[in-house]
């Protein structure tokens, strides 16, 4: 079965299988007791690993239970083990309870009540825990139904302090000719007193990959979280569904998506595994959701668990298992070949024509091994030639597509830092209204669009690459719209 380690990706996955996943069975609880001396040498490669996947807090809680619970020969080893991340296991905890307190000042507010919210990804799937302390996330992932529910979210954020992160790329789709409305992702920060919140907005339809969505309204879903909260979550059904659409877009299964999974298997018994089926099949889902049913198998011996992935494995039946997917594998190349076959797949399936599947591969295979990294250069002839076999969205006349979009780069991303301001106003361009709320656009197709969103500018690029002068050019904007936006708040002062 594909999936299995290999070369360097050995000790990294033997360790979260072994001591970053949920103690269950008690075998491996003793094996994990039992194996802790060979860690104790390698710490600064357990600690690495463990930040990679972000598995700090439920290795830390292993070896809280292994202290306490865990075999009485190794209970001694398990609680000197847990000094080596107490401090920054305290410091994530103290994280993880600051989006907790940023999430029900949200929630509280009346712009949004009727709105639609939703927690996804980590803080829904935390409600399936008996204790959710080691489901740790870096940010609160938020879903609204559509763009005028996330504009009210966006205007609350930033007058909370909030702003766009600038070293993430934020994006809009549609498919207008088929009645799907404006869809995308926006990543909002605020750091006080030394403190960093973050909250990613997702509206509209839900992607899946660079190219593709979940065909039907992840509102189908919902459910309630607590009577006196503002903001509904997902059922185990949806929670699956948006856990296979995230490893896709990651390029492979992750621990956390183990921990979660034997999470619902062991606190609810309401997953619609026949809905889960047809969609599986219906979105090209098959390999990675295999691929955690055979891993859940090997790991676990407990008869919830097991059958749990028996069942899953049947609802993926029919689908092909893939050698290009991997357990805990955070690989760049992978990830791009995953996202171009499942791009290839997905458009066969849905009836688009072998031209139209091999283009959307291409985007994809591009896309990724571009590493999502921003070049400031003038571009040389193959990365014109490039811009023009991967332009397809033209922005600047707000006519969006499912397949593609351009990245978009805010102008105070790192990789601009050393461009100054163009101080003349010759050549700027004007940026008109779109039918988005508060969502302006400029420039030319298919190389110099920019789209402005309040008074936040981003230049648009299809391959990553960004030229000084029309950096340049965005920045000066960029300070024309935001010393406009200042001269109106003081007028409104007055």
């Amino acid at each position: 079965m594909s999936g299995r380690a290999t070369g360097g990706n050995r000790f990294a996955s033997s360790l979260l299988d072994t001591w970053a996943t949920m103690f269950v069975d008690p075998e491996r609880t003793e094996r994990a007791a039992a194996g802790l001396h060979r860690l104790e040498s390698r710490r600064r490669a357990v600690g690495d690993v463990l930040r990679v996947h972000k598995a700090v807090p439920q290795f830390q809680y292993g070896l809280d239970q292994l202290a306490v619970s865990g075999p009485e020969a190794h209970r001694a080893r398990a609680a000197a083990a847990k000094s080596w991340y107490a401090a920054e296991a305290g410091r994530l905890a103290e994280h993880l309870q600051l989006l907790r307190s940023e999430l029900a000042w949200l929630a509280g507010q009346p712009e949004v009540a009727g709105a639609g919210l939703a927690v996804i990804k980590g803080f829904n799937n935390a409600r399936f825990y008996r204790d959710p302390a080691p489901r740790w996330s870096r940010d609160v992932d938020v879903y609204v139904p559509d763009w005028d529910a996330c504009l009210a979210v966006v205007r609350l954020l930033r007058e909370r302090g909030y702003v766009f992160d600038e070293e993430e790329c934020p994006w809009f789709k549609a498919e207008f000719e088929r009645g799907r409305a404006e869809y995308g992702q926006l990543f909002l920060v605020r750091t006080e007193d030394g403190r960093f919140s973050r909250v990613d907005i997702h509206f509209g339809t839900y992607s899946v990959g660079a190219g593709d969505y979940l065909d039907f309204p992840l509102t189908d879903f919902y459910e309630p979280v607590a009577p006196d909260l503002g903001y509904q979550g997902v059922n185990p059904t949806g929670t699956l569904l948006v856990m296979f659409a995230h490893a896709l877009s990651d390029g492979y299964v992750s621990v956390k998506d183990v921990n979660d999974t034997v999470s619902l298997a062991l606190t609810r018994d309401d997953v619609d595994f026949g809905r889960l089926a047809r969609e599986i099949r219906r979105h090209s889902l098959e390999p990675q959701a295999l691929l955690l049913a055979d891993h859940l198998t090997r790991l676990y011996r407990d008869s919830r668990i097991v059958g749990f992935a028996q069942v899953l494995r049947r609802a993926a039946a029919g689908g092909r298992s893939s050698p290009l997917w991997r357990m805990h594998d955070r690989n760049w190349h992978r990830r791009a070949a995953v996202n171009a076959v499942h791009a290839y797949r997905s458009a066969l399936r849905r009836r688009r024509g072998p031209l139209v599947a091999a283009r959307r591969a291409g985007q994809c295979a591009v896309f990724y091994n571009r590493r999502l990294s921003v070049t400031l250069s003038d571009r040389a002839l193959p990365q014109r030639l490039l811009v023009r076999l991967m332009a397809r969205t033209d922005l600047t006349q707000w006519r969006l597509r499912s397949d593609a979009c351009p990245t978009m780069i805010h102008t105070g991303h790192p990789a601009l830092t050393g461009i100054a301001p163009n101080g003349s106003d010759v050549g700027l361009p004007r940026l008109e209204p779109t039918p988005a709320a508060g969502v302006r656009v400029g420039g030319a197709f298919p190389d110099r669009q920019l789209v402005a969103i309040g008074d936040d500018v981003f230049l648009c690029s299809w391959d990553q690459v960004v030229s000084r002068r029309d950096a340049a050019l965005a920045k000066h904007l960029a300070s024309v719209q935001g010393a406009a936006a200042r001269r109106k708040g003081e007028s409104a002062d007055d």
